[in-house]
């Protein structure tokens, strides 16, 4: 297993080899294009986290998905969690050896896990949940050990897809509702500018460690999109018009 302290660098080839066996085609909810289309998506994710103060090897807790909990497992040995809403892609866990338990945040009693991790992780997730922010994390937050800590990416309310849509009149988030039945997945519902995001966190009692846009290695799904991405590339200079969020937050002691 590697080391997640060493040199960020050091660590690409392996993330490449582990990811294009274990990502792409591992059996996750989406199809494998589209994980082609993310991974550099997922090495910057992998590459904030390394940045953590967190013990090695750690307890991580990764709700929604399990794409960095399979990389981090391989990668670096953590002992990892996946909760998702149901276990229609439970199959890339059970090779990793990864346990996993059905789980909803939109239960407001959680009793699927009892254990607290040194790190939740929350990618791409929380724009999909019919709940206030701060509602969503004060429920995580009875899974982080004290002085343990949160990890979240999530779509940029600012970004500059957003902007050019609101110019033209097209919708960019989904009808907000609650799901019709249990593994129901909801589009996006909310998104959140760093500003609102980071009073979220605050009103859900956490002591916001990062906050900041970040292009997080988007590409575009679409030839269109590439072509407009490279077009509008030097207005991303601009924080505010990127195309996402990271937060990072400590529970307190």
């Amino acid at each position: 297993m590697l080391d997640r302290r060493r040199p960020i660098g050091s660590l690409r080839s392996e993330f490449d080899k582990i990811y294009d066996s274990r990502i792409v085609g591992g059996g996750f909810m989406e199809a494998d294009e589209y994980y082609k289309l993310e991974k550099e998506r997922y090495w910057r994710s992998l590459e904030l986290l390394c940045q953590l103060d967190i013990p090695h090897p750690a307890r991580i807790l990764e709700i929604g998905g399990g794409q960095l909990a399979v990389l981090c497992k391989l990668l670096f040995g953590d002992d990892c969690t996946v909760a998702d809403i149901s276990q229609t892609y439970i199959a890339p866990m059970q090779e990793a050896d990864i346990r996993f338990v059905t789980f909803s945040l939109l239960n407001s009693k959680p009793n699927a896990i009892a254990d607290e991790f040194d790190v939740v992780i929350l990618l791409e997730v929380i724009e999909h949940i019919p709940l206030p922010g701060y509602v969503v994390i004060e429920r995580i937050k009875q899974f982080i050990r004290p002085g343990g800590i949160f990890f979240l990416t999530t779509r940029n309310l600012f970004r500059l897809r957003n902007l050019g849509r609101m110019i033209l009149g097209i919708e960019f988030l989904d009808h907000f509702t609650l799901p019709s039945y249990e593994g129901h997945g909801l589009g996006h519902q909310l998104e959140y500018s760093a500003k609102h995001l980071g009073w979220q966190i605050q009103r859900a009692g956490m002591e916001i460690v990062m906050l900041k846009e970040d292009n997080l290695g988007a590409r575009g799904h679409s030839i269109k999109a590439r072509l407009a991405r490279t077009l509008m590339a030097p207005l991303a200079l601009r924080p505010i018009w990127r195309d996402g969020l990271v937060a990072v937050a400590r529970k307190g002691s």
